[in-house]
């Protein structure tokens, strides 16, 4: 089963054929018999994936995870909600600098996508999405570092848009929204999760932490049109609280369009 984690939602970007394959609305490759019986072999209970396109909020216990999931995500869910993070292995946390270098020099087979821009005006011709605003928030007056296109590539456009900007005395966010709508996807968010709001849309705010003491802060949210997160990786990571609370401030400052 393919499904794309983003802050408290699971996108499942799939739908069930007659055959019985699986098959992926983002990249149009099928998941064969043998990788669906794999899916089922390590607990996943496939007749709870949800295929109707649009956003469904659910408890754990009735998404198609497996029991290990399951269980990892409860562990997840509770250190999050008494200590303020979650703890994750070594090298689990994503480096977000070395990704957005490595992503610098990779080349794919889709024009533009493996390309970073400078401005917005660079790809609006390439969007199906309209990006939002950064209205008031720090993102406003920070220095954007560069913009990649992402999504779904639905009849020659993107319908979704990344942002990576250095805020001064914080670090590095990732800005990323996709219009889930027009890719007609199925938004699962687990309800356990929702531990917060973005201007009256159910979110969530965590942060992940390694035995090194890597962190990432995420903030992640969702409306019957797109998918949002900010993710962070913070100059001072011991500030938790701090780096949480302002995540969040700039989040409810963004302005839809």
């Amino acid at each position: 089963m393919k499904a794309q984690i983003l802050g408290a939602a699971i996108l499942v970007v799939a739908s069930i054929e007659a055959s019985g394959e699986i098959k992926s609305t983002a990249d149009a490759v099928p998941f064969s018999r043998p990788q669906i019986q794999e899916a089922l072999d390590q607990g996943a209970d496939l007749r709870k994936v949800d295929t109707t396109p649009g956003l469904h909020t659910v408890p754990l216990s009735e998404t198609w995870s497996t029991a290990e999931q399951a269980e990892e995500t409860r562990k997840q869910i509770e250190e999050q909600r008494s200590l303020g993070f979650y703890t994750v292995g070594t090298d689990k946390v994503t480096d977000l600098r070395a990704a957005m270098k490595a992503a610098a020099n990779q080349r794919g087979y889709i024009p533009r996508h493996d390309r970073a821009f400078r401005k917005l005006s660079d790809i609006q011709d390439d969007l199906r999405v309209t990006p939002i605003g950064l209205g008031t928030s720090e993102l406003s007056s920070a220095t954007l570092m560069e913009i990649r296109l992402g999504g779904n590539h639905l009849d020659g456009k993107w319908t979704g848009v990344s942002r990576t900007f250095e805020v001064p005395d914080l670090g590095l966010v990732v800005l990323e929204e996709n219009d889930h709508a027009a890719s007609k996807d199925s938004v699962t968010v687990i309800q356990e999760w929702v531990n917060t709001d973005v201007n009256g849309y159910e979110g969530t705010v965590k942060t992940a932490r390694d035995r090194s003491g890597r962190s990432l802060v995420r903030v992640g949210w969702a409306n019957q049109r797109k998918l949002y997160s900010l993710e962070l990786q913070p100059n001072r990571p011991e500030a938790i609280e701090r780096n949480q609370a302002r995540l969040l401030d700039i989040a409810r400052k963004l302005v839809e369009s």
